[in-house]
């Protein structure tokens, strides 16, 4: 008989984990490099971070993590710390090679030489590789006699990255719920949850009013897609929607916004602004109708 490491239920698939609690593990890994990416970019002393008001981020003076007084920094670096040395636990007992940096390499012993270099330029992206990976190494973890404790960290570690996101970077604002406090969404997450009567509605029931503060948001392809998708009802796919971005782009119906480095020089992935490609997008659409009324009268 076989019992779940996790919860201690009997379970029936010949693993460590039962089957809900992999199902709960695979939705932590699913929204913790979402609500990681949101509190990124209000990283203070990083590219493309928003400042955040000292008030809001500073300790009452016990020292955490590494000690630079900014809670959002230092909670963080404990993440990036504590996925890797699970990925090298793993990796040290199963073949895992789902490729975790920029160059595509694959995860090897020395894991913490070989991505050291790309989570200094694009933690987020490291992050949400590293919860790929796990999540596709999900049931090979499942045997392994430290999958309780790897998911119990993880649900607390997605827990405090949800709290400290709804507490301080709420995201974008999405209206006042009927009990009058004000609500948020995350980039990326369909729904807003009001942290006053603690309500759950549908994002794109708020596009309107989330749009007067995200039409100028820049960002990568694949950010701005997952956030359109979540957005808008009719999109529903985020590779397809990327790759469309990307053409948009080559044809040049979007300005590309990139970095500049200190010679003025344009570096670094390009990005666009989601209004933009929201209008794109409607203008595609519209056009489509057209053709499809055009048909119809032909």
């Amino acid at each position: 008989m076989i019992h779940c490491l996790h919860c201690g239920a009997e379970t029936t698939n010949g693993l460590a984990l039962c089957d809900l609690c992999q199902r709960k593990t695979a939705t932590d890994l699913e929204f913790l490099p979402i609500y990681f990416r949101n509190l990124a970019r209000w990283r203070p002393g990083h590219a493309g971070s928003r400042p955040v008001p000292g008030s809001r981020v500073l300790y009452d003076g016990t020292p955490t993590g590494l000690g630079t007084g900014d809670r959002i920094s230092d909670t963080l670096d404990e993440v990036v710390t504590e996925l890797t040395t699970w990925a090298r636990a793993l990796s040290g007992d199963r073949a895992f090679v789902r490729p975790l940096t920029l160059t595509d390499a694959v995860l090897a012993d020395d894991l913490a030489i070989e991505i050291a270099h790309e989570l200094v330029h694009d933690q987020p992206r490291a992050v949400s590789l590293l919860s790929a990976g796990f999540t596709d190494h999900l049931t090979s973890m499942a045997t392994l006699d430290w999958c309780g404790e790897f998911v119990r960290q993880l649900a607390e570690t997605e827990e405090l990255l949800r709290r400290l996101t709804e507490r301080l970077v709420p995201g974008w604002y999405a209206g006042a719920c009927r009990c009058g406090a004000s609500t948020y969404v995350v980039p990326g997450l369909t729904w807003v949850s009001c942290g006053g009567c603690g309500a759950i509605t549908h994002a794109p029931d708020h596009l309107e009013t989330i749009l007067d503060e995200a039409r100028g948001w820049v960002a990568h392809p694949r950010r701005l897609a997952e956030a359109v998708v979540a957005l808008v009802d009719s999109e529903l796919s985020v590779p397809r929607l990327y790759d469309r971005i990307r053409k948009w782009s080559e044809r040049e119906r979007l300005i590309v916004h990139r970095y500049l480095d200190v010679d003025g020089d344009e570096v670094g992935p390009k990005r666009y602004r989601l209004g933009e490609v929201l209008d794109v997008l409607r203008s595609e659409g519209q056009t489509r109708t057209a053709a499809r009324v055009d048909a119809k009268v032909s």
